[in-house]
């Protein structure tokens, strides 16, 4: 009997130590979009709050205006990089041709003109701050 249950044992262990290698690649995959895209987006908040430290620290006079456009400059290269991957694994997010449709009362970047939503603070296309 102590042997069946042993048995029994070893052989769930062993199922729920495989079970990752024996799953479908999609169900993988799908994991993998997710936890990237949680991970491009805490990258993403985070490059939005140092845009608006350093435009603090310039305005409080502690950056100098040469170092304050070079952080800009960094900062928002790196966003629009971020933005970039974050529209190449989220699925369905433009139409055909790259067109996002228009909405009645939708906003857009006065920078570039990509539409964006009345939430953003920063256009998703060139990094360029929107105020309300």
């Amino acid at each position: 009997m102590l042997e069946l249950i042993a048995l029994s044992l070893a052989i769930l262990a062993a199922i729920y130590i495989g079970y990752p290698f024996f799953r479908s690649k999609n169900e993988t995959m799908a994991f993998d979009v997710n936890h990237s895209i949680e991970d491009l987006e805490a990258k993403k908040v985070e490059i939005y709050k140092a845009i608006k430290d350093i435009e603090f620290d310039y305005e409080m006079g502690k950056l100098s205006r040469e170092d304050f456009e070079e952080l800009r400059s960094q900062y928002k290269a790196e966003a629009v990089k971020i933005l970039k991957q974050l529209d190449q694994v989220r699925p369905g997010r433009r139409r055909r041709g790259g067109k996002v449709p228009a909405q009645a009362g939708q906003r857009f970047c006065t920078q570039c003109g990509t539409p964006v939503h009345a939430r953003d603070r920063f256009c998703r296309n060139c990094g360029a701050a929107l105020y309300h």
